[in-house]
Protein backbone atom coordinates (compact mmCIF):
# COMPACT_ATOMS: atom_id res chain seq x y z
CA UNK A 1 0.00 0.00 0.00
CA UNK A 2 1.67 3.08 -1.01
CA UNK A 3 1.00 6.13 1.54
CA UNK A 4 0.63 9.44 0.61
CA UNK A 5 2.20 12.38 2.25
CA UNK A 6 -1.38 13.76 3.00
CA UNK A 7 -2.39 10.51 4.41
CA UNK A 8 -0.03 10.76 7.23
CA UNK A 9 -0.08 14.02 9.19
CA UNK A 10 2.71 14.68 11.51
CA UNK A 11 2.85 15.61 15.15
CA UNK A 12 3.28 19.19 14.16
CA UNK A 13 -0.15 19.18 11.74
CA UNK A 14 -2.44 17.56 14.72
CA UNK A 15 -1.31 19.79 17.42
CA UNK A 16 -2.24 22.75 14.78
CA UNK A 17 -5.53 21.70 14.55
CA UNK A 18 -6.04 21.23 18.35
CA UNK A 19 -4.74 24.54 19.43
CA UNK A 20 -7.05 26.04 17.05
CA UNK A 21 -10.07 24.08 18.39
CA UNK A 22 -8.87 25.10 21.86
CA UNK A 23 -8.19 29.18 20.78
CA UNK A 24 -11.68 28.88 19.49
CA UNK A 25 -13.55 27.03 22.76
CA UNK A 26 -11.77 30.05 24.84
CA UNK A 27 -13.32 32.88 22.11
CA UNK A 28 -17.08 31.18 22.69
CA UNK A 29 -16.42 30.94 26.51
CA UNK A 30 -15.73 34.97 26.55
CA UNK A 31 -18.75 35.50 24.59
CA UNK A 32 -21.58 33.47 26.32
CA UNK A 33 -20.44 33.69 29.95
CA UNK A 34 -22.01 36.70 31.55
CA UNK A 35 -20.05 38.94 33.51
CA UNK A 36 -20.86 37.66 36.99
CA UNK A 37 -17.33 38.94 38.84
CA UNK A 38 -18.22 42.50 37.83
CA UNK A 39 -22.05 42.50 39.01
CA UNK A 40 -21.21 40.86 41.82
CA UNK A 41 -18.67 43.51 42.94
CA UNK A 42 -20.86 45.80 42.21
CA UNK A 43 -23.54 45.00 44.55
CA UNK A 44 -21.41 43.85 47.23
CA UNK A 45 -19.95 47.53 47.29
CA UNK A 46 -23.33 49.15 46.90
CA UNK A 47 -24.44 47.00 50.08
CA UNK A 48 -21.13 47.98 51.96
CA UNK A 49 -22.29 51.43 52.04
CA UNK A 50 -22.59 52.65 54.92
CA UNK A 51 -25.69 54.96 54.05
CA UNK A 52 -27.08 52.59 52.09
CA UNK A 53 -26.90 49.93 55.50
CA UNK A 54 -28.23 52.65 58.03
CA UNK A 55 -30.98 53.59 55.24
CA UNK A 56 -31.82 49.98 55.28
CA UNK A 57 -32.05 49.45 59.01
CA UNK A 58 -34.11 52.40 59.34
CA UNK A 59 -36.67 51.35 56.49
CA UNK A 60 -36.58 47.86 58.68
CA UNK A 61 -37.20 49.40 62.06
CA UNK A 62 -40.16 51.54 60.64
CA UNK A 63 -41.77 48.51 59.25
CA UNK A 64 -41.09 46.44 62.65
CA UNK A 65 -42.64 49.52 64.68
CA UNK A 66 -45.87 49.97 62.40
CA UNK A 67 -46.76 46.32 62.83
CA UNK A 68 -46.15 46.56 66.62
CA UNK A 69 -48.79 49.78 66.45
CA UNK A 70 -51.03 47.74 64.21
CA UNK A 71 -51.58 44.67 66.48
CA UNK A 72 -51.65 47.19 69.13
CA UNK A 73 -54.53 48.99 67.79
CA UNK A 74 -55.94 45.84 66.83
CA UNK A 75 -56.48 44.59 70.35
CA UNK A 76 -57.38 47.64 71.52
CA UNK A 77 -60.23 47.55 69.60
CA UNK A 78 -61.29 44.32 70.07
CA UNK A 79 -60.89 44.98 74.04
CA UNK A 80 -63.23 47.76 73.86
CA UNK A 81 -66.65 46.14 73.64
CA UNK A 82 -68.98 47.42 71.58
CA UNK A 83 -72.48 45.52 70.80
CA UNK A 84 -75.91 46.34 69.55
CA UNK A 85 -79.15 44.04 70.07
CA UNK A 86 -82.71 44.40 68.19
CA UNK A 87 -85.43 41.77 68.60
CA UNK A 88 -88.94 40.72 66.64
CA UNK A 89 -91.72 38.92 67.54
CA UNK A 90 -94.41 36.84 65.91
CA UNK A 91 -96.68 34.17 67.22
CA UNK A 92 -94.83 31.41 69.61
CA UNK A 93 -91.67 32.96 69.20
CA UNK A 94 -89.19 36.17 69.75
CA UNK A 95 -86.03 36.66 67.77
CA UNK A 96 -82.99 38.60 69.07
CA UNK A 97 -80.52 39.69 66.63
CA UNK A 98 -76.78 40.72 68.31
CA UNK A 99 -74.04 42.02 66.40
CA UNK A 100 -70.81 42.61 68.50
CA UNK A 101 -66.86 43.03 68.21
CA UNK A 102 -66.28 39.98 70.77
CA UNK A 103 -64.08 37.43 69.15
CA UNK A 104 -66.16 34.16 67.81
CA UNK A 105 -66.85 31.67 70.77
CA UNK A 106 -67.51 34.41 73.28
CA UNK A 107 -70.65 33.43 75.33
CA UNK A 108 -73.68 35.48 75.86
CA UNK A 109 -76.61 35.64 78.21
CA UNK A 110 -79.38 36.46 76.24
CA UNK A 111 -82.74 36.69 77.77
CA UNK A 112 -86.03 38.00 77.55
CA UNK A 113 -88.51 39.24 79.89
CA UNK A 114 -92.36 40.13 80.34
CA UNK A 115 -94.04 42.31 82.35
CA UNK A 116 -95.16 39.46 84.61
CA UNK A 117 -91.54 38.78 85.66
CA UNK A 118 -91.31 35.55 82.83
CA UNK A 119 -88.44 34.96 81.55
CA UNK A 120 -86.61 33.00 78.83
CA UNK A 121 -82.60 32.50 78.75
CA UNK A 122 -80.07 31.04 77.05
CA UNK A 123 -76.12 30.98 76.75
CA UNK A 124 -75.39 31.40 73.24
CA UNK A 125 -71.94 31.54 71.16
CA UNK A 126 -70.73 34.35 68.77
CA UNK A 127 -70.08 33.82 65.63
CA UNK A 128 -69.23 36.13 62.99
CA UNK A 129 -69.78 39.06 65.09
CA UNK A 130 -73.35 37.97 65.53
CA UNK A 131 -76.07 36.20 67.78
CA UNK A 132 -79.21 35.37 66.19
CA UNK A 133 -81.71 33.24 68.02
CA UNK A 134 -85.10 32.55 67.96
CA UNK A 135 -86.80 32.16 72.05
CA UNK A 136 -89.88 30.13 71.81
CA UNK A 137 -92.66 31.86 74.35
CA UNK A 138 -95.42 29.55 75.78
CA UNK A 139 -99.13 30.35 74.71
CA UNK A 140 -100.02 30.82 78.08
CA UNK A 141 -98.00 33.89 79.13
CA UNK A 142 -100.44 36.08 76.57
CA UNK A 143 -99.60 39.47 75.04
CA UNK A 144 -97.25 41.79 76.21
CA UNK A 145 -93.98 43.99 76.17
CA UNK A 146 -90.87 41.76 76.16
CA UNK A 147 -87.76 43.43 77.76
CA UNK A 148 -84.60 42.23 76.01
CA UNK A 149 -80.79 42.15 76.92
CA UNK A 150 -77.50 40.28 76.58
CA UNK A 151 -74.45 39.51 78.99
CA UNK A 152 -70.87 39.22 78.33
CA UNK A 153 -69.94 37.37 81.66
CA UNK A 154 -67.01 36.31 83.34
CA UNK A 155 -68.40 35.40 86.98
CA UNK A 156 -70.50 32.37 86.10
CA UNK A 157 -68.73 29.28 87.02
CA UNK A 158 -71.34 27.12 85.93
CA UNK A 159 -70.83 28.54 82.00
CA UNK A 160 -67.41 29.30 82.11
CA UNK A 161 -65.98 31.13 78.62
CA UNK A 162 -63.71 29.56 76.63
CA UNK A 163 -60.03 29.38 76.81
CA UNK A 164 -59.10 31.24 73.86
CA UNK A 165 -61.60 34.35 75.37
CA UNK A 166 -59.85 34.16 78.70
CA UNK A 167 -56.58 34.61 76.98
CA UNK A 168 -57.59 37.90 75.31
CA UNK A 169 -59.96 39.46 77.71
CA UNK A 170 -58.50 38.32 80.88
CA UNK A 171 -59.52 35.61 83.16
CA UNK A 172 -62.33 37.41 84.96
CA UNK A 173 -62.70 40.14 82.05
CA UNK A 174 -60.60 42.34 83.82
CA UNK A 175 -59.00 43.41 80.53
CA UNK A 176 -62.46 44.50 78.79
CA UNK A 177 -62.81 48.35 78.22
CA UNK A 178 -65.92 50.57 77.32
CA UNK A 179 -68.80 52.09 78.43
CA UNK A 180 -70.89 48.63 78.37
CA UNK A 181 -68.20 47.13 80.78
CA UNK A 182 -68.71 46.95 84.36
CA UNK A 183 -67.10 45.73 87.57
CA UNK A 184 -68.02 41.68 88.29
CA UNK A 185 -67.84 39.87 91.96
CA UNK A 186 -64.32 39.02 91.26
CA UNK A 187 -62.73 41.82 90.42
CA UNK A 188 -62.90 41.49 86.70
CA UNK A 189 -65.62 42.83 84.50
CA UNK A 190 -68.96 41.74 82.76
CA UNK A 191 -70.68 43.70 79.68
CA UNK A 192 -74.00 44.49 79.15
CA UNK A 193 -76.03 45.19 76.14
CA UNK A 194 -79.35 46.81 76.98
CA UNK A 195 -81.85 46.24 73.73
CA UNK A 196 -84.67 47.75 74.89
CA UNK A 197 -89.03 46.54 74.76
CA UNK A 198 -90.91 44.54 72.05
CA UNK A 199 -94.37 43.86 71.43
CA UNK A 200 -95.38 40.16 71.46
CA UNK A 201 -97.16 39.27 69.34
CA UNK A 202 -97.63 42.61 67.75
CA UNK A 203 -98.28 46.09 68.52
CA UNK A 204 -102.15 45.65 67.57
CA UNK A 205 -102.58 42.66 70.10
CA UNK A 206 -100.52 44.12 72.78
CA UNK A 207 -102.87 47.74 72.72
CA UNK A 208 -105.71 45.63 72.51
CA UNK A 209 -104.67 43.46 75.77
CA UNK A 210 -103.56 46.80 77.49
CA UNK A 211 -107.11 48.69 76.85
CA UNK A 212 -108.50 46.11 77.93
CA UNK A 213 -106.65 45.47 81.45
CA UNK A 214 -106.54 49.25 81.95
CA UNK A 215 -110.16 49.65 81.37
CA UNK A 216 -110.79 47.19 83.86
CA UNK A 217 -108.19 48.55 86.66
CA UNK A 218 -110.37 51.41 85.97
CA UNK A 219 -113.71 49.82 86.77
CA UNK A 220 -111.99 48.28 89.95
CA UNK A 221 -111.35 51.68 91.25
CA UNK A 222 -114.78 52.95 90.75
CA UNK A 223 -116.41 49.73 92.44
CA UNK A 224 -113.57 49.18 95.49
CA UNK A 225 -114.49 53.34 96.38
CA UNK A 226 -117.96 51.85 97.50
CA UNK A 227 -120.17 54.64 95.38
CA UNK A 228 -117.73 56.89 96.31
CA UNK A 229 -116.24 57.58 93.23
CA UNK A 230 -118.91 58.05 90.03
CA UNK A 231 -116.51 58.22 87.12
CA UNK A 232 -112.74 58.74 85.55
CA UNK A 233 -112.13 59.98 82.56
CA UNK A 234 -109.30 62.20 80.95
CA UNK A 235 -109.67 65.52 80.00
CA UNK A 236 -108.63 64.72 76.74
CA UNK A 237 -109.47 61.04 74.68
CA UNK A 238 -106.26 60.89 73.32
CA UNK A 239 -103.89 62.03 76.39
CA UNK A 240 -104.24 61.34 79.89
CA UNK A 241 -102.08 63.66 81.03
CA UNK A 242 -104.93 65.61 83.26
CA UNK A 243 -107.38 63.12 84.70
CA UNK A 244 -110.91 63.84 86.29
CA UNK A 245 -112.28 61.97 89.18
CA UNK A 246 -116.26 62.38 90.16
CA UNK A 247 -117.24 62.12 93.13
CA UNK A 248 -120.73 61.65 94.85
CA UNK A 249 -122.24 63.84 97.27
CA UNK A 250 -120.67 61.76 100.02
CA UNK A 251 -117.55 64.02 99.74
CA UNK A 252 -119.46 66.85 101.40
CA UNK A 253 -119.82 64.79 104.28
CA UNK A 254 -116.31 64.16 105.20
CA UNK A 255 -113.79 65.77 107.51
CA UNK A 256 -111.44 67.92 105.92
CA UNK A 257 -108.15 65.61 106.68
CA UNK A 258 -110.00 62.27 105.52
CA UNK A 259 -111.10 64.27 101.91
CA UNK A 260 -107.13 65.13 101.81
CA UNK A 261 -106.47 61.34 102.70
CA UNK A 262 -108.86 59.85 99.55
CA UNK A 263 -107.52 62.57 97.10
CA UNK A 264 -103.61 61.39 97.98
CA UNK A 265 -104.97 57.52 97.68
CA UNK A 266 -106.72 58.15 94.81
CA UNK A 267 -104.78 60.29 92.60
CA UNK A 268 -101.81 57.87 93.45
CA UNK A 269 -103.76 55.05 92.23
CA UNK A 270 -105.13 56.71 89.54
CA UNK A 271 -101.42 57.84 88.37
CA UNK A 272 -100.02 54.41 88.46
CA UNK A 273 -102.60 52.89 86.31
CA UNK A 274 -102.18 55.55 83.45
CA UNK A 275 -98.53 55.62 83.49
CA UNK A 276 -98.00 51.62 83.40
CA UNK A 277 -100.84 51.64 80.29
CA UNK A 278 -98.46 53.78 78.72
CA UNK A 279 -101.53 56.26 78.19
CA UNK A 280 -99.43 59.12 78.60
CA UNK A 281 -95.55 60.15 77.98
CA UNK A 282 -95.33 62.73 80.74
CA UNK A 283 -96.51 63.74 84.07
CA UNK A 284 -100.48 62.93 85.29
CA UNK A 285 -102.18 65.46 87.37
CA UNK A 286 -105.73 64.24 88.94
CA UNK A 287 -108.60 66.70 89.82
CA UNK A 288 -111.61 65.72 92.25
CA UNK A 289 -115.39 67.04 91.04
CA UNK A 290 -118.37 66.39 92.05
CA UNK A 291 -121.39 65.35 89.67
CA UNK A 292 -121.94 69.06 88.66
CA UNK A 293 -118.36 69.70 87.74
CA UNK A 294 -117.38 71.75 90.65
CA UNK A 295 -113.64 71.33 91.42
CA UNK A 296 -113.31 69.83 94.84
CA UNK A 297 -109.79 68.80 94.98
CA UNK A 298 -106.44 70.29 92.87
CA UNK A 299 -102.86 68.90 93.28
CA UNK A 300 -100.04 70.54 94.63
CA UNK A 301 -96.95 71.69 92.94
CA UNK A 302 -95.12 69.86 95.86
CA UNK A 303 -97.11 67.08 96.43
CA UNK A 304 -100.01 66.33 98.09
CA UNK A 305 -103.68 68.36 97.49
CA UNK A 306 -105.50 71.65 97.91
CA UNK A 307 -109.34 71.08 99.34
CA UNK A 308 -111.62 73.66 98.27
CA UNK A 309 -114.55 74.30 99.94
Amino acid sequence: MILRKSDNPTRKGILKYIGSAIVIFFILMVITVPPTDETTNDNVSLNEDPEVKEENKLESETEIENEEESEDRDLSDILEFTGSMTATASEGKITVNIDTNALDGAIFEVSVIDGNLNIKSDFLEVKDGKIVHDFEIPSDWGPSYFAYNAMFRFNLDEHPQPQHIKDVYGEFGENLTGELTSENHLNGKNAVIEGGTVAYPSETVVKEQIDKEFNKAIDEMIAVSGGVVLDIIPKSEDDWGIVYVFVSDAWYYSPEHEKERFAEQVGAAVEQVVKGAGKTDGSVMVYFKDSYGKELASPKILGGYKIKN
